[in-house]
């Protein structure tokens, strides 16, 4: 049986969306609404202190805005009437940039922090890669999305470790593309970089490497959702945690070894928030987020 724990609360209010770093200093980032306005919001989870002032006029859809740690500095980057806007979180340094893509994501390119754009309304996706710091155009190419558009789907990374990967889920099938080869990578090779893909399946989530391969089955008593993932630590140990469709109010979460293939793996903790989940964020030190109408909560699943 799962170890049954309670959600603490980290700052109220109502959370749209929620987003980590993925080593490092555990640093956090959040849409919330406050007083009919949305704004945006850094937190350093060690603290709980907030970090700089608040983003007015933030996108609450997790589509229009993604956070990460790049290249050593973290960014979040954000879509506003047809602009799209990267912030240095440490030192508030901001850039603009013309558009107004359907997804965006966080990359390295050649080196340099990158972010990545993916304008989709179409099957034909166009993808642009501007170096975050000066907004130079890096990379621009076709990308064909099947039987499903940009706005299906969800983008994906782990900077630094994704590097120029990004991740593209939700469709018929997950699509990992190589920013700095202009490729989706299922066309060649996948690189040995210890990344997986974690996908919902019937009572059930199916860890997969970037070529496809199942690694690992993670049951579940019911079909889960809003999924988060976290690889890293000494020993390649994946933490993922789910909330459960039939139950908004709870999240599952694992503790496994991918590595380990065909070996099924139970959950290890069941959280209870005091509300509907709105979104989930797993940062490096172990800690489960959870985004709420009732607040932001914070769950330690690990020592």
């Amino acid at each position: 049986m799962p170890e049954s724990v309670q959600a603490a609360p980290l700052a109220d209010g109502s959370f749209d969306g929620v987003a980590a770093t993925a080593e490092g200093h555990p640093l956090v980032f959040t849409s919330r609404t406050a007083h009919g306005a949305n704004t945006g919001q850094a937190w350093d989870l060690t603290t709980g202190a907030m970090l700089g002032p608040p983003i007015p006029d933030f996108p609450a859809g997790r589509a229009e805005w993604t956070f990460g740690l790049p290249t050593g500095s973290p960014a979040v980057a954000w879509t506003h009437r047809d602009r799209v806007h990267v912030q240095d979180v440490r030192t508030g340094r901001e850039l603009v940039l013309d558009g107004q893509p359907d997804l965006l994501a966080l990359a390295v390119h050649g080196g340099r922090g990158a972010v990545v754009a993916i304008f989709g309304p179409a099957n034909d996706a166009e993808v642009v890669v501007w170096d975050a710091l000066t907004g130079d155009r890096l990379a621009e190419f076709a990308l064909w999305l099947g039987h499903g558009t940009a706005i299906d789907r969800t983008a994906l990374h782990a900077t630094p470790a994704s590097g120029p990967l990004v991740a593209l889920t939700g469709g018929a099938d997950a699509v990992v593309l190589d920013v700095e080869r202009g490729e989706d990578i299922a066309a060649r090779a996948a690189p040995a970089h210890g990344l997986v893909l974690v996908e919902p399946a019937e009572s059930a989530l199916h860890v997969r490497g970037l070529d496809g391969d199942r690694l690992t089955v993670l049951t579940a008593p019911a079909p889960c959702d809003r999924v988060t993932a976290f690889s890293g630590g000494p020993d390649g140990r994946l933490l993922v945690a789910a909330g459960l469709e039939g139950d908004p109010c709870t999240v599952l979460a694992w503790d496994a070894v991918p590595s380990e293939n065909g070996v099924p793996f139970a959950p290890s903790h069941c959280v209870k928030v005091p509300a509907p989940v709105n979104d989930l964020a797993l940062a490096p030190d172990g800690t489960l987020l959870t985004a709420t109408d009732e607040g932001l909560f914070t769950t330690r699943l690990r020592p």
